[in-house]
């Protein structure tokens, strides 16, 4: 629906991913960019065109800090739309009205999403990595204004973690009202001083997959819990060995269950060679959708020992039998036991520390991005406040319910097979068929 009567002259060449995140037909879009690549620009002009192209439109612009969204979004927003276009802005309300009549408030989140009896025609979040999900589907359920032609809603953000929400809803499902556009920093190379990029490029690679490629990576959220990780050394391409048996480790999330894949050569060296973790599964459907093809597909005919979490024994509220019974019945047979977090620490500090004939006694396959990042950091301490007083809380990981459950995996199996007094455990060798997996 255009507008009547009102003629704008509009100075906006937009970038290439700027152009096709513009025309993308999809509900929900995430602009997703590098340092300087033109973010919150391109989700303040989306927010100029729905108001100019729907008269009486109702969208709000959200960010976390108030300080952050007057400095940066309303301040790029002011930019964009023609002064001659508003007809008044009133800064207690915080609400912007069209000469079209269209409407945009801007909102902070420090207090939690306060809308009143607002039907929006659209929403738009800046710096989204810094939002809990909670906000974005909250924000789905109130595009309501059905006097426009769409209701749409869209994000800006730095790439975060593959822990992260977005990552979760916007790259791992196929729902066609989602789209996701990646903008580097040297797309927008001719609006940037000379030796910007150039600084950027001696960034960490780590860093620079992110904040110059514009592409989901990884940065570590606190001190690692294990010690001695270097990635450069520990993250190598290695080859499944079908003459050593599998030595596979269990976690039961409730969310996120994980499994993974291991060999132990005659050495002592660990290679890790596989990992899974499934997202809102049941057990049951974890093991027959996901582990057992995958298992098919890359180790036919493997034999197999299985390590778990020794809460696999309990009752939960939501099954009469123990996660140990169905994987049972299933011919997955996991051993257990309890284990201190200090006996887990030592044990696997010293394969990640210990170099023999050139490599380290634990190498991680470049498949298993998420026990990767968990070494470098996922998996990591709490935040210490100094202020307050040290505990023995402080000395064990941080469950964040994603990496930890990976690591956790890793660990049940460093206790029993490379703690002395669990060797002899190493004799219940199960044949894992490759077509039914009755026996794994």
């Amino acid at each position: 629906m255009a507008n009547k009567g009102i003629t704008l002259d509009i100075n906006y060449q937009p970038l290439e991913k700027q152009s096709l995140f513009h025309l993308s037909g999809a509900k929900y879009r995430l602009y997703i960019g590098a340092w300087r690549a033109g973010k919150t620009f391109a989700g303040c002009q989306e927010a100029f065109k729905q108001s100019y192209l729907y008269p009486k439109n109702c969208g709000v612009i959200f960010r976390k800090d108030f300080t952050d969204l007057r400095d940066t979004t309303m301040k790029t927003l002011f930019e964009v739309i023609p002064q001659d276009f508003i007809a008044d802005y009133n800064k207690t309300e915080h609400r912007v009205l069209m000469r079209n009549g269209s409407e945009i408030y801007f909102k902070h989140l420090k207090e939690g999403v306060k809308l009143g009896s607002l039907n929006l025609g659209w929403f738009f979040i800046d710096e989204a990595e810094e939002v809990d999900e909670q906000v974005f589907t909250f924000l789905q359920g109130r595009l309501s204004l059905n006097t426009v032609g769409r209701q749409c809603g869209w994000l800006v953000s730095n790439p975060p973690n593959v822990d992260h929400w977005i990552y979760q809803k916007f790259e791992l499902g196929n729902d066609p009202d989602f789209a996701t556009f990646h903008a580097s920093t040297y797309e927008n190379k001719s609006n940037l001083p000379d030796n910007y990029i150039s600084s950027l490029e001696n960034l960490p690679p780590s860093w620079r997959k992110k904040y110059l490629e514009g592409d989901y990576g990884f940065t570590p959220d606190g001190k690692p819990f294990y010690d001695g990780y270097v990635e450069t050394i520990h993250r190598q391409d290695i080859a499944y060995d079908p003459k050593i048996p599998l030595t596979c480790g269990w976690d039961f999330g409730k969310r996120h269950p994980a499994f993974c894949a291991t060999q132990i050569h005659p050495d002592g060296r660990w290679n890790i060679l596989f990992e899974l973790m499934g997202s809102y599964v049941t057990i049951d459907k974890f093991v027959d959708n996901h582990v057992f093809p995958e298992l098919n597909k890359r180790f036919p005919g493997a034999t197999a020992i299985h390590y778990g979490d020794p809460a696999c024994t309990q009752v939960s509220d939501k099954s009469e039998q123990t996660t140990y019974q169905i994987l049972l019945s299933k011919g997955i047979l996991i051993h257990s036991k309890p284990s201190e977090y200090r006996l887990r620490k030592e044990i696997i500090e010293k394969k990640i520390n210990t170099i023999q004939n050139g490599l380290p006694l634990l190498i991680v396959n470049p498949q298993c991005k998420t026990i990767n990042d968990g070494f470098m950091g996922g998996y990591h301490y709490p935040d210490y406040d100094p202020s307050k007083s040290f505990t023995d809380k402080c000395e064990l990981p941080f469950h964040d319910d994603f990496y930890s459950h990976l690591l956790n995996s890793l660990e049940y199996i460093a206790v029993h097979v490379f703690s002395p007094i669990a060797k002899k455990q190493e004799r219940f060798v199960q044949r894992h068929k490759p077509v039914s997996a009755d026996n794994i």
